[in-house]
């Protein structure tokens, strides 16, 4: 008899075993995929910091101009500017102006690519016409 329940045993020992080399690789697959979409989330957010960075350098480029020569800038506002934005860089920066009796209404686009969609991201600011 005592050989028989050996033989037994020994086949359920290795169906624990398998049992729980699945239930380790469920887990390890599950974290790992984790893994990947936190990585995949933080370069999205510094992408996005980033761009959000830029979109506020060109504003602050055009407000500059503005308080420079608010007469010859005014003047030339017009319609829609693909601007490089920052050379060997992946984004692609348009700025379109609007202008009023009183203001030039100013709009950045900066636009980038991941994982084979485009995102966009989008600023504007209203820069008064200089009353004398």
């Amino acid at each position: 008899m005592k050989i028989k329940k050996s033989v037994m045993w020994s086949g359920q020992m290795l169906i624990e075993i398998v049992v729980a080399v699945g239930i380790i690789a469920l887990v390890l697959v599950g974290v790992s995929d984790l893994m990947t979409r936190s990585a995949r989330v933080t370069t999205f957010q510094r992408q996005k910091d980033e761009a959000f960075t830029i979109s506020q350098r060109l504003l602050n480029d055009y407000r500059f101009q503005r308080d420079s020569n608010p007469q010859v800038f005014y003047d030339s506002a017009v319609g829609t500017i693909l601007d490089p934005c920052v050379s060997g860089k992946t984004y692609v920066c348009t700025v379109s102006m609007v202008k009023t009796l009183e203001a030039v209404l100013v709009t950045v686009k900066v636009e980038w690519g991941d994982g084979g969609q485009t995102f966009n991201i989008s600023l504007s600011q209203s820069l008064s016409r200089e009353i004398k």
